[in-house]
Formats: structure tokens, C-alpha cells, sequence
């Protein structure tokens, strides 16, 4: 039982329904529920900064600043919200719209309950496969949009010359492939860093190494890989620079493989053991991961592209990234949903 969710309730219907008899500005805010939130929604937050930020803490709160960012303290009392995160419950008043967004390009996670999605008036899915799937789930609300966090990977944002100053600060030898390895929170039992953790002082002698970990991950792991000799440990919150300089991604069920499969790179993962939250679909990719191999989900950087892919591939996943423009007119138009 979420008590929160029930002590807020009355107190924030009635400071948002006074805020309102004296505002009338309509307003947009955006949720931060942690720095990564953040960088899901920056390319759309670029386009429209009258958007507000609103910080979940003061912790995301200092991140932001860090960043140079300013945003706000919840609770806010906007006309509408958007968030990465199943946190619909913080803006109780139904006169609020309330939109959603992937903070995962493809999940290998099923859809949790649909009472959760439906909680939004619109959820923002990555592709046409993920609408279908969210309808068998009774997931009423899902739209394509795309995932914009992608989008600095294609639209020139990240320059040649940032890379190639990347690539020094980092001394990576030219005449080495780089390896990126990501994993999952390693308190589940399908994370794989314990098969290369170890590993990574040898492996370093013929690659250039780059590791990068889930957030919550114990601190016990995160110290062996600052003490590891010859790779670089990723600290960084933006990690699509680091994707476009490594030529092959080692993971387990991170969404990051959906962000570096966009690349059209090599992956690398391992055989987890299924639970109960898997999609159908993902339990026949890791079956083919099972050789080490992942068969490519058919990459569209451009939506009006899946028409013709769906077409000459009928049985693979569509993955995609719109250029966020097409963001802009649905947040702008959302107090009118």
C-alpha cells in the first residue's frame, strides 16, 4: 500500500485548486526523479524550455545545479505533467494532464500493471511493436514517439571533434577495438558482471575498456572497478559518447543494448535465467543471444521509415528514434488532451 499516495491526496487537491483560482498561466513541468530522467527528456527540454524542472529531492535537485540546470522543488501545481517514472500519484488532480515516457529505449521487462499506465493520459512508447503490446495488456493510452534521448547520436549534436577529444582524455589506443560493458542492478539475478568483472585486467591487454553500471549497483562492485588498472570506469550520466567511440557492447538485459543496437554495432551478452516479467519476444531473443549473438532488431531513425521495414522484415522488432520535433506540438497541445 502506497501511504504516501493517500496522505497527499486531499491536501494537494486543495493547494492546487487555490493555486489555481489565483494563476491562471498554464504551465508545463517535468518531473525529475533522478539526473537520468533528465537525460531522457533534454532534446524535448531543448526545444521547449519554458518547460519547468522539477527536482523529485534536493539531491536531484544539486545534480541538476551540477549541471548548470535550475529547477524547482516538488510538489509543483502545473496544468500539465510529464515523467519518466510510474509517479502519477504526486499530482492527484484529474484536471491535470499527466503524459509519460519511456526512460528505457526497449525494455526486456514486460509491461507492469495497466492500471499504472493508465493512470496518464498519454503514455509515450518507443515503436508501433511496444503499442501492440501495451493493447494486449490493456494499456489504452500508449502513442509513438519514439525515444528522444537517442537523438543527440544522429541529429550532429555530439560533434566528430568531441569525440576525437573524448577518445584523448580517455588515451585510447587507435589501434585497439573498445569494448563498453554495461550491466543491470546486480542485486538481481540476471545481472552477468560477475562473469567479467575479473576478467577485465586481461581483457584490457588486447581492447581498449570502457565499464558502465546501473546506479544502484553495490558499492563493493564499484570499488573493484575504480581499483582496475587499464579501463576507464564511465561516472558520467551522458553515456551516449561513450556508445558512438565503443565498437562492441557487452551486456546482460540492460535497455542500453536497444540504444547501442541503434548503431548497428556489435553485441555481446549472456544466457540470464528467465523470469517471470519477460515478454514473450524476449524470451526468443535470448535464446538467440545464447551463441553470443544478437539477431538485430531493424533500426528506423525515422518513423516514416517503419512502413517499408515492416514490409521487408514482417517477424523482427521495429526499433526507432524521431527526431524530437515531432515532440514539440503534443507537449505544447497537451492542457487540450
Amino acid at each position: 500500500m502506497n501511504l504516501a499516495k493517500h496522505i497527499i491526496h486531499i491536501p494537494y487537491l486543495t493547494a492546487w485548486r487555490i493555486r489555481k483560482l489565483f494563476d491562471k498561466k498554464k504551465r508545463i513541468d517535468f518531473l525529475c526523479g533522478n539526473i537520468v530522467d533528465f537525460y531522457c527528456f533534454k532534446p524535448i527540454y531543448q526545444l521547449m524550455s519554458e518547460i519547468r524542472l522539477v527536482a523529485k529531492n534536493k539531491t536531484v535537485q544539486r545534480e541538476l545545479k551540477d549541471l548548470g540546470i535550475r529547477s524547482v522543488l516538488y510538489p509543483t501545481f502545473p496544468d500539465v505533467i510529464v515523467m519518466t517514472r510510474h509517479l502519477a500519484w504526486k499530482y492527484p488532480d484529474p484536471k491535470i494532464k499527466k503524459i509519460g515516457l519511456r526512460h528505457g529505449a526497449y525494455h526486456f521487462k514486460d509491461f507492469v500493471a495497466a492500471h499504472r499506465y493508465n493512470a496518464f493520459d498519454k503514455f509515450l512508447v518507443t515503436s508501433k511493436k511496444e503499442v501492440e503490446l501495451a493493447a494486449v495488456k490493456n494499456i489504452v493510452n500508449a502513442i509513438v514517439i519514439g525515444f528522444p534521448k537517442i537523438d543527440p547520436m544522429f541529429n550532429g549534436e555530439i560533434s566528430e571533434a568531441e569525440l576525437k577529444n573524448l577518445r584523448a582524455k580517455l588515451n585510447l589506443d587507435p589501434q585497439k577495438a573498445t569494448i563498453i560493458f554495461t550491466t543491470t542492478w546486480d542485486k538481481t539475478n540476471y545481472s552477468a558482471i560477475t562473469k567479467w568483472i575479473h576478467r577485465l585486467p586481461e581483457i584490457s591487454k588486447d581492447y581498449n575498456v570502457l565499464v558502465t553500471v546501473h546506479h544502484w549497483t553495490t558499492d563493493s562492485k564499484k570499488q573493484i572497478l575504480e581499483n582496475t588498472d587499464g579501463i576507464y570506469f564511465v561516472k558520467e550520466k551522458d553515456i551516449l559518447p561513450f556508445l558512438l567511440i565503443a565498437d562492441i557492447l557487452v551486456g546482460d538485459i540492460s535497455s542500453i543494448i536497444a540504444e547501442f543496437n541503434s548503431l548497428d554495432k556489435s553485441i555481446i551478452t549472456f544466457k540470464v535465467p528467465l523470469f517471470q516479467r519477460f515478454t514473450s519476444e524476449i524470451k526468443m531473443i535470448l535464446e538467440k543471444l545464447q551463441n553470443l549473438k544478437l539477431e538485430p532488431i531493424i533500426v528506423c531513425h525515422d518513423d516514416r521509415d517503419t512502413t517499408d521495414a515492416q514490409r521487408m522484415f514482417p517477424n523482427h522488432l521495429l526499433f526507432f528514434s524521431n527526431f524530437v520535433n515531432d515532440c514539440v506540438p503534443l507537449f505544447a497541445g497537451a492542457h487540450r488532451l
